[in-house]
């Protein structure tokens, strides 16, 4: 079979027609070029290059094949440096899950900051709640999860990439919706539309857990999955609700959030989880340029 060394040759020369500037341009002597086209026209078992003492010219065989074999050598030439790209990380494919309510607080900056930094990473998002991401992650079927703490998974390290505090939701023709400030124990005897415990158990235990600390009851609780969906029920008057700062990004126009008196010193976490160990030079890449640009919202922890 012939080498790319071999085709090499015979494209520069195909390009220069001449032996002495073809072996000049390939740093070589003319009769190892020779020896080179030789070998290539016996493998091939066809005539390439029509020589005499004058001129050097391609048979009709040899002008095909030297188109064919610049595809060639422009192929290899491509494997390498994707191949190379891969393996530094600068280049490859990755999977992140993510929230639903990140994808207005944090998903959009971070696929601005993979574009910009290493566009020949291919992205794949895949929305999912957080147990939903913790079985993904303890399976191996995403590379980088955000979700909510706490991740309790061996051999996962987390990052902390957002902050927010709390907002009190309610419908724009409630009482409340004219204040500027909205105090916890307001909720007392009201409808609650908030999260599940087996779904949402983050977000469950946060306002429970407020809730109880301030003495407030709930006249009646109402269990919804995702923030949106959280919001268009107060939007429509079904009762009020606790959700992340984050949710002002898909507030429907019947919902007003209002600061939450009471809930100064709680704030709600996004944490960016991934196995300490990777075989995925993209993901490594990606975790550590999501780290460079944290400033001081973020806090690496692994679990081990």
């Amino acid at each position: 079979m012939f080498t790319l060394v071999q085709l090499r040759c015979f494209v520069t020369l195909a390009e220069e027609l001449n032996f002495r500037r073809a072996a000049r341009r390939l740093n070589m002597s003319q009769p190892p070029l020779s020896r080179h086209i030789q070998a290539l026209e016996h493998e091939i078992g066809a005539e390439l290059v029509a020589r005499n003492r004058r001129s050097v010219e391609l048979t009709a065989a040899g002008a095909s094949f030297a188109r064919l074999s610049q595809r060639i050598l422009d192929q290899a030439i491509d494997a390498y440096r994707q191949t190379r790209q891969i393996a530094s990380g600068d280049a490859g494919e990755i999977t992140i899950s993510f929230t639903a309510l990140s994808s207005y607080a944090f998903v959009p900056s971070l696929v601005a900051l993979l574009r910009k930094h290493y566009p020949s990473i291919a992205l794949t998002l895949r929305e999912m709640t957080t147990p939903q991401q913790l079985a993904a992650l303890a399976s191996r079927q995403v590379d980088i999860c955000l979700l909510r703490p706490p991740v309790a998974l061996p051999n996962i390290r987390t990052t902390r990439v957002l902050r927010e505090r709390l907002l009190a939701a309610v419908p724009a023709k409630h009482p409340l919706a004219k204040r500027r400030q909205i105090n916890i124990r307001e909720f007392d005897g009201s409808v609650l539309v908030t999260y599940p415990p087996v779904e949402g158990p983050y977000f469950h235990g946060m306002v429970t857990g407020l809730f109880q600390a301030a003495g407030v009851y709930p006249s009646a609780i109402q269990y919804i999955t995702q923030t949106h969906a959280i919001l268009g029920c107060v939007a429509v008057g079904v009762g009020l609700a606790v959700v992340p700062e984050s949710a002002k990004g898909c507030a429907p126009a019947g919902a007003v959030l209002r600061p939450l008196i009471g809930a100064e010193g709680v704030h709600v976490d996004l944490v960016m989880a991934s196995p300490v160990e990777t075989t995925n030079p993209a993901s490594a890449s990606v975790l550590a340029l999501v780290e460079k640009h944290l400033g001081s919202r973020g806090r690496a922890t692994a679990a081990a």
